[in-house]
């Protein structure tokens, strides 16, 4: 049984414009939800149970906080590849998903944690199987290492009670909040094509110079008017630029849409070179012709680069 939402795509009027937008139908069926469910907890499982491992092992705050995002992150990842897989196309099924597996992630790597800290303070315990299967087991010898502590934050004492109680549920809301954002965000950036079944792919990526006015372009190009796009010249990835991404059907070849990121480069107070990406369009539906242009002007860029450098390498040699 399939799930669905009417619509494909969402209409915006402004100025009395209609710009058109893919958007989620919201479909989506049991089997695929078991699917991107099954996917998402089996790697929540395995990540985990190295979490867990590793954790033990950073003993500088920065580090470990790096470690939890990257967990978090992974799960979110795996779990929302998983539903496209399944060929989910619903946002809030995406996120439900999300949360329990990253729930049961989290679940795992307090049983594997709570076994290894009690190895190496040689505390005879059932293993971490046996954490696992008995929640209650399981909280008990949590509640008893918060009272005593593992680390601490600096120098000082060991942080325990209220405190590690704040950190632990600090790790928690990470690891739950960052796989459910990375998750909604795998699903957001691919296109499906109702009347094949099918996930759009990549079609074609340029790189160009980013212009004067960045608003005013995406203007132009949601009144399809395409001029300005190909007036521009091939991107320089260490200057300000822009990175555009059509997607395709390949098999009715009819749905195609067009994603735009317009990149920074600048150094900041104390002249580092920062790098801002900002996402201008994402997903604008356009017709075939439009997805013509796009991979013309992506060979173009392409063979242009492909003679530029060995011009560049014959003048660099004549310097010498």
């Amino acid at each position: 049984m399939t799930y669905n939402v009417p619509s494909p795509v969402v209409r915006i009027q402004v100025w009395g414009a209609a710009y058109v937008y893919y958007k989620h139908s919201g479909r989506f069926s049991i089997g695929g939800l078991t699917i991107g469910a099954l996917v998402g907890c089996s790697a929540a499982s395995i990540l985990g149970y190295l979490y867990a491992r590793g954790s033990v092992l950073i003993d500088d705050e920065r580090f470990a906080v790096l470690a939890t995002v990257a967990f978090g992150a992974a799960i979110g990842a795996c779990t929302g590849y998983g539903l496209i897989w399944g060929k989910v196309r619903n946002q809030r099924a995406n996120v439900v998903i999300q949360a329990a597996a990253s729930l049961l992630g989290l679940y795992l790597s307090w049983a594997v944690w709570v076994d290894v800290i009690f190895q190496r303070d040689h505390v005879e315990n059932p293993g971490w199987a046996e954490f696992a299967k008995n929640p209650g087991i399981l909280w008990r010898a949590v509640s008893y290492i918060n009272q005593y502590g593992t680390w601490s934050l600096g120098k000082g004492d060991a942080t325990k009670g209220f405190e590690l109680w704040l950190v632990w549920g600090a790790e928690a809301a990470m690891v739950i909040g960052i796989s459910m954002f990375v998750g909604y965000e795998v699903l957001r950036r691919h296109a499906f094509c109702e009347r094949c079944e099918s996930w759009c792919r990549r079609g074609a990526k340029l790189l160009l110079s980013s212009p004067h006015n960045v608003t005013l372009l995406k203007r132009q190009l949601e009144s399809n008017d395409w001029k300005s796009l190909e007036t521009l010249t091939a991107g320089n990835k260490g200057a300000d630029h822009l990175a555009i991404m059509l997607d395709s059907c390949e098999q009715c070849g009819q749905l195609h849409t067009m994603s735009m990121t317009h990149t920074a480069v600048f150094r900041n107070k104390l002249r580092q070179t920062k790098v801002r990406n900002t996402n201008v369009i994402q997903h604008l539906l356009i017709g075939p012709a439009q997805a013509e242009t796009l991979r013309q002007l992506s060979t173009k860029i392409t063979q242009a680069g492909r003679i530029a450098a060995p011009q560049a390498n014959a003048a660099a040699s004549s310097r010498r």
